[in-house]
């Protein structure tokens, strides 16, 4: 993408902005993270990839109390990255909360492949079996290419 196209996207911020204002309790328990662990060196020392997974196991820890009221909203606003975001933006959806919703279900031995589908929007559906294929697909590094052009990974 260009430079100028990628100025019009949702950036990284935005994209965080969204996901917090999807739910006063994810916007807690994000602020209280920030804060504990950055105190007032946020801007200067955020870690984005590692940061969202407070996020990830926010999600995760509901899931596993069934407290799924919020879940529409949180997954609406990672469509609405995945759909309009810019790069930076996108990665961080894709790698640091789609795969962590994974990964941390896989430790937890929560059921990742369809529990979530109910929520999942097109874009993120397709990217969630995307990745799901990518991880755990014996296909060969080349038909994996090839096929992960569908997922638009």
């Amino acid at each position: 993408m260009t430079e100028e196209s990628q100025e019009k996207k949702i950036n990284v911020n935005q994209a965080i902005e969204l996901l917090l204002s999807s739910s006063h309790e994810i916007n807690s328990c994000w602020n209280s993270f920030i804060h504990e662990e950055y105190g007032n060196d946020y801007a200067e020392n955020r870690e984005d990839l590692i940061d969202i997974i407070t996020l990830v196991d926010y999600i995760v820890g509901k899931l596993k109390e069934e407290k799924t009221d919020e879940f529409k909203a949180f997954f609406s606003a990672i469509e609405q990255v995945l759909e309009n975001g810019d790069d930076a933006a996108i990665e961080l959806m894709i790698v640091g909360l789609i795969e962590g919703l994974q990964n941390n279900c896989g430790l937890e031995n929560i059921e990742y492949h369809t529990t979530f589908d109910q929520w999942l929007l097109p874009k993120t559906k397709k990217t969630w079996d995307g990745l799901i294929y990518l991880w755990e697909s014996n296909d060969s590094m080349e038909e994996k290419q090839e096929k992960l052009k569908d997922y638009k990974l």
